[in-house]
């Protein structure tokens, strides 16, 4: 992830940062004006333009955040000392004509963003029974702070919110086909240049979607994702684009004029699958290498063999990604047996300084000696997963444990007091050893992870295509050290009804596959098309299926990253590079009552792209949401678009990088050929 940059010019000053939104005020807010005009930060913006939530907090965090429990003494004390308090707020809430659905003592907070440590919240969440007036909201949620204050209960910020209303934003995909993407593509240098007058280097992307709550209720916009605190007049930003956008469309569809809206929110790109481009200002990182410290349980994947979508990272290391599908690298007489991932994936870890920056500068060569530190060893599963595993296994084995001595204990006092015993209670007995037997079974094969595959051979390092808008390129290959893997059979394609119903008819691969007949693996590769339909097998979300946006999403890139030229060599870093990325969002736009979901999460770097056909087109390296936290996925609202580079481009940088060349950098062999088992 791209570290966030202050800039006291367009952001909140530092120490207004270190109080964080937790601060409020004792009476009325100034945010009851709901003016949205002038130069104000993205969150109060966000919060003055929401008419179905009123805070007490002097900047309230952008939605989503995620609630965590009142320590358990502050939530005794509350209910010791006011019994009554969840029925006198309600009652509050009801004589100011709304309708209380939920009152909660709780803590939000939105790991990852400038001020989103746990505050404690009267959270309340209500619905306007009648005609909606904001005003009417703020009142009660200001008569709560006076029932509140009133009772020395200074310390606990108040929310009343409607949880079905309330700033949920879906971005669906658009086909190509579509006039308004032409539009916006014609004028996209024009809201670039707006957006930089207005706002520097904060913009972290735009492009235009269909946004909303579900498919049938999603409006066409011009979205903009902008680095936390950033400061600037949203109202007259948001008139000028739409300005821009009429002004192409009245050129030959005057009827369409005024349809396309522009929308804000703090976003972006990351590399690591994980949402936004930026971290706190208190832990800026750069882009480094994917950082997944919640491992998941891989208790249904231990059948010895790694396989697409596999858990991989490097030895001695935190990060990890997935195992995106195993290949053959041809360069000269030599054929490598091994498989595709991200460079961010299997790079050495950050802690190892020089050799981290210098990897990330230059890549990893193909003619380094394989010794080098530089090449990295590969495990599966990543150490964060077995850590998972391992804990799973060891939780489920003390449940079953303590159940089953409270089922024999209470049989042992039946026989005691010669009463009968049920036969479900002998059944259960019968069951718990039985599947206390699996589970020491799998603790075996679990404690044979992590298990190491191979090592890094040639990779992109962190750099993209020399182009004038660039792409990026982000791939690495490992090289397998189990000569008798079967990479056909590790390369099966999952059968239609794993997939879902999403599933086109034209997906053939697996269908027919069952135990005896040959594996149906991926046998070709194929272009990335805008507006088709893909699919991919990653280590955090497994399978997920989605459209191919009809244009890309153009990102303000404010971190370092080499240029890859055609003869091989990086140029010079550059700093502030516009480029462009292809992604790929999950859905089904032609379902009105539909919402989205995410095409990826966190771990997922690495897996390839698949089409209907089962052909390769592309290899994910990260995400692109309009959330900047760490907040896990809340009311399906949070979606994260996979980002995709084309496996055309991989494969020809592949191919560039490892051909052999003289001193002058001429080309002395054939290039290196990606090829499929």
């Amino acid at each position: 992830m791209i570290s966030l940059r202050p800039s006291d010019a367009n952001r909140l000053s530092a120490s207004r940062g270190q109080e964080g939104p937790s601060q409020h005020e004792p009476r009325a807010s100034a945010f009851e004006s709901n003016d949205s005009s002038g130069a104000i930060s993205i969150e109060v913006y966000l919060y003055r333009i929401e008419p179905f939530r009123s805070s007490s907090e002097t900047t309230p965090l952008p939605f989503p955040y995620d609630f965590t429990d009142l320590a358990p003494g502050r939530l005794a004390d509350l209910h010791t000392r006011f019994p009554q308090l969840h029925n006198q707020i309600r009652t509050i809430v009801q004589t100011h004509g709304l309708l209380s659905l939920g009152v909660s003592a709780t803590q939000r907070l939105k790991p990852g963003y400038p001020g989103g440590d746990p505050q404690p919240m009267i959270r309340i969440n209500a619905r306007s029974p009648g005609a909606h007036d904001i005003q009417r909201w703020h009142a009660a949620r200001q008569a709560v702070q006076d029932y509140l204050g009133a009772r020395q209960i200074h310390d606990m910020s108040v929310e009343i919110v409607d949880p079905e209303k309330a700033m949920v934003r879906s971005l669906f995909p658009l086909p190509p086909s579509d006039f308004l993407i032409q539009a916006f593509e014609a004028v996209s240098f024009t809201i670039m240049t707006t957006l930089r007058q207005a706002m520097g280097t904060d913009w972290t992307s735009y492009c235009l979607f269909k946004v909303g709550m579900t498919a049938g209720r999603a409006n066409y916009c011009v979205f903009v994702t902008v680095q936390p605190r950033t400061i600037a007049n949203w109202q007259r930003i948001q008139q000028r684009l739409a300005e821009i956008m009429n002004a192409e469309i009245g050129k030959s569809r005057p009827h369409l004029v005024g349809l396309v809206q522009a929308a804000f929110a703090p976003g972006g790109m990351s590399l690591g699958t994980g949402r936004g481009q930026q971290q706190p200002v208190a832990t800026p990182t750069g882009d480094d290498q994917e950082r997944f410290t919640a491992g998941r349980s891989h208790v249904q994947k231990l059948d010895g063999h790694p396989k697409i979508g596999t858990s991989i990272g490097v030895i001695d290391s935190a990060g990890g990604g997935t195992l995106g599908g195993f290949f053959g690298l041809k360069v000269g007489a030599t054929i490598h047996r091994g498989f595709l991932t991200n460079h961010h994936v299997v790079a050495p870890d950050p802690e190892t300084g020089a050799l981290f920056e210098n990897v990330n500068r230059w890549g990893i060569r193909y003619t380094t000696a394989v010794e080098h530190p530089a090449k990295t060893k590969v495990q599966y599963f990543a150490q964060a997963d077995v850590d998972a595993t391992q804990k799973n296994l060891r939780f489920s084995l003390n449940a079953n444990a303590e159940h089953l001595q409270r089922l024999e204990e209470e049989i042992k006092q039946r026989t005691a007091k010669s009463m009968e015993v049920p036969e479900n209670r002998l059944a259960q007995i019968r069951n718990l050893r039985q599947d206390t037997s699996t589970i020491q079974g799998l603790q075996q094969a679990a404690s044979l992870f992590p298990q190491v595959i191979g090592h890094t051979i040639v990779s992109s390092g962190r750099a993209m295509r020399d182009e004038n808008v660039p792409e990026f390129i982000d791939w690495a290959f490992v090289s397998v050290d189990d000569q008798n893997l079967d990479l056909r059979a590790a390369n099966k394609l999952p059968d239609k009804w794993e997939l879902g119903q999403d599933t086109p008819d034209t997906y053939i691969p697996g269908v027919n596959y069952t135990p005896g007949i040959p594996v149906t693996a991926f046998s070709h590769f194929d272009s990335l098309v805008k507006g088709n339909w893909y699919f991919k097998k990653g280590r955090s979300t497994d399978l997920s299926c989605g459209l191919c946006h009809g244009t890309e999403v153009v990102v303000n890139w404010t971190s370092t990253r080499s240029i890859l030229q055609s003869n091989g060599e990086l140029g010079p870093p550059r700093e502030n590079k516009v480029c462009k990325v292809a992604i790929i969002i999950n859905g089904k736009p032609n379902e009105p009552s539909a919402r989205q979901r995410s095409f990826s999460r966190k771990g997922d770097s690495g897996s390839l792209v698949f089409d209907s056909f089962g052909a390769v087109c592309g290899l994910l390296f990260g995400s692109y949401s309009h959330d900047v936290s760490e907040v896990e996925d809340w009311k399906g609202s949070i979606i994260e678009a996979g980002c995709v580079v084309s496996i055309e481009d991989v494969r020809q940088w592949i191919g560039i990088t490892t051909t052999p060349r003289n001193p002058d950098l001429t080309p002395k062999g054939p290039p290196g050929q990606l090829l499929i088992p």
